[in-house]
């Protein structure tokens, strides 16, 4: 049964994918400091969500980070990480302190009241992560949620957070980064894990041996997009001319493929 749903799942997941980016190796130049150089494209980066941007021996790795090495060989530059807490994304950016927002960010409408978006160069959606014994119970999607006695957790200040707070009366149990939501998962202290479908899934794999699983019925459809200032047209204009080279290119298939495996099932449909 489970099987059954996780193949009508990936058919439902086909309509969520947009090919529009690239890949090279991942540039890994680490920094905190937000010190301007127009020979540098600053990326900010908030490295708890793999398989995105997240670090591995103390460098920056994953699907964004690749993305970001590219765009600045395009531009011209070297690419400097600078890594931000979530919730100082968007000031960072606003204050000068980085260029570009590279961290699987969504493109929502009061986001765009503060900063522009590029392209997306993933459309994706949150999905919930649960424990195998319970995948029938959370099977069809965001219904399921909406029984009070159902405990779920979040990570605050995201789409996903945002999405139970106006949909379920009785909110959610809001964690800072994702690795405490899916800690609490495994510990029974919640029934769900709301989060970005990549991150579930690679969390499903990084803990297969704990029974938890992805349900993979999304519960949103979101464009993730890079952030720029409004007043950074030539920055705006070039990433979007980067993504216009790749899209064309048909580079990004092979990249996804290999940091998010399970696309290979959407693909072959």
């Amino acid at each position: 049964m489970i099987a059954h749903k996780i193949r009508f799942g990936f058919v439902f997941l086909l309509f969520f994918i947009l090919l529009a980016a690239g890949c090279t190796p991942t540039g890994n130049t680490l920094s905190s400091s937000g010190t301007s150089s127009e020979n540098e494209l600053r990326v900010g980066v908030t490295s708890n969500s793999p398989p995105l941007i997240y670090k591995h021996k103390g460098q920056f790795t994953g699907l964004e980070a690749e993305l970001a090495k590219k765009l600045a060989e395009y531009s011209g530059k070297k690419v400097r990480f600078v890594e931000v807490k979530w919730v100082d994304q968007i000031p960072s950016l606003l204050s000068g302190k980085t260029d570009i927002i590279m961290s699987g960010m969504t493109r929502t409408e009061l986001r765009q009241m503060r900063i522009d978006f590029a392209r997306p160069y993933l459309i994706a959606g949150q999905v919930s992560l649960v424990h195998r014994k319970e995948f029938n119970r959370f099977s069809n999607g965001l219904s399921d949620l909406l029984n009070p006695t159902v405990k779920i957790g979040t990570v605050k200040g995201t789409t996903g957070d945002y999405l139970i707070q106006n949909t379920v009366a009785g909110g959610s149990k809001q964690f800072t980064v994702p690795e405490q939501g899916v800690d609490a998962l495994i510990n029974n202290k919640i029934d769900v894990f709301v989060y970005d479908l990549p991150m579930n899934f690679y969390f499903s794999s990084l803990h297969e041996t704990k029974g938890i699983v992805p349900v993979p019925v999304p519960l949103s459809r979101e464009e993730l997009a890079w952030g720029i200032r409004k007043s950074d047209t030539e920055l705006l204009n070039t990433a979007n001319s980067f993504l216009k080279h790749l899209r064309q290119s048909n580079q990004l298939k092979p990249m996804v493929l290999r940091w998010i495996p399970f696309y290979k099932n959407i693909y072959n449909q």
